[in-house]
């Protein structure tokens, strides 16, 4: 019995919820048979065997409908509510969702984009060279520097805290950005990280999306998903939405409008209804 229970929950939640609505509603459909009078002992002709045929291959056809039915709803995606705030998460272009949009920078929110320093096809390599203007970004970010009393480094460079966000209204294409101080870069121009720093930098980054969102819906990236050199080994999206929303459970946070988290281009490595449930449980007030 226990090796049972064990495959049965070793099976995704698609399949086992497909199986539970299945079976309850064949077993509704019996029920309202009993009452009407009406049993498949009725048929002329009928056997035991051909009886339970029936049932299984009403049963699979059923559960087939509702397989498909739930991949069908929840393949694009799902809606969470962590510390009540109402969390979205599905894929798409960020650029092209309403919101103000958090793009994951260096700690020195650099605007050399030529892919040594910045690449040209990441979030922030795009935002300076098609959403904003490069002057403009050097002018807000050395406004905040001034603001935090920062003094800039040996390389005529501000040095801002992991977790720091830097809101930029561009006049390009009139779009709010917040700009997140995500990674350390080191002399190569490589970003390190591990998993333990970066749950600190997202915890500081909720707070501080809190203090500046200015009660806007705030779109998000799956952060991490550029930087390959994690120390403590290489991570997957799954892993690092999970210590998204887990960050935003932990630092009591919430926001009273909604946050949109992006994944880039088709959902199709990962199985956004699988995450509704493990959240569910995680998340559940």
């Amino acid at each position: 019995m226990n090796r049972v229970y064990k495959w049965y929950h070793s099976l995704s939640k698609q399949i086992r919820d497909s199986i539970i609505i299945s079976a309850t509603v064949v077993g509704m459909a019996s029920t309202v048979l009993s009452i009407l009078g009406i049993s498949l002992g009725d048929w002329a002709g009928s056997s035991v065997w051909k009886r339970i045929v029936v049932v299984l291959v009403a049963s699979l056809v059923i559960y087939c409908i509702i397989y498909f039915a739930i991949g069908k709803i929840f393949r694009d995606s799902i809606s969470l509510t962590i510390c009540q705030t109402p969390v979205q998460i599905g894929c798409g272009n960020l650029f092209e969702i309403s919101g103000w949009k958090l793009i994951g920078c260096d700690t020195h929110f650099d605007t050399r984009v030529d892919d040594v320093v910045i690449s040209k096809k990441s979030l922030h390599g795009q935002l300076v060279l098609e959403h904003g203007k490069k002057e403009e970004i050097e002018s807000i970010v050395k406004t905040e520097a001034e603001k935090l009393r920062l003094q800039k480094n040996s390389n005529g460079l501000y040095d801002f805290p992991l977790g720091t966000i830097i809101r930029y209204d561009s006049s390009v294409d009139n779009q709010t950005y917040l700009m997140l101080a995500m990674a350390e870069l080191n002399t190569k121009y490589e970003a390190h990280t591990n998993m333990a720093e970066f749950e600190l930098m997202l915890m500081k980054m909720w707070k501080e999306i809190s203090r500046v969102y200015a009660s806007n819906n705030v779109v998000l990236p799956v952060l991490g998903t550029g930087i390959s050199r994690f120390d403590d080994g290489p991570k997957n999206k799954e892993a690092l939405l999970r210590c998204m929303l887990c960050t935003l459970n932990s630092s009591g946070v919430s926001l009273n409008s909604e946050v949109k988290i992006v994944i880039y281009g088709e959902v199709k490595d990962i199985s956004l209804y699988e995450y509704k449930d493990m959240f569910h449980g995680i998340f559940r007030r």
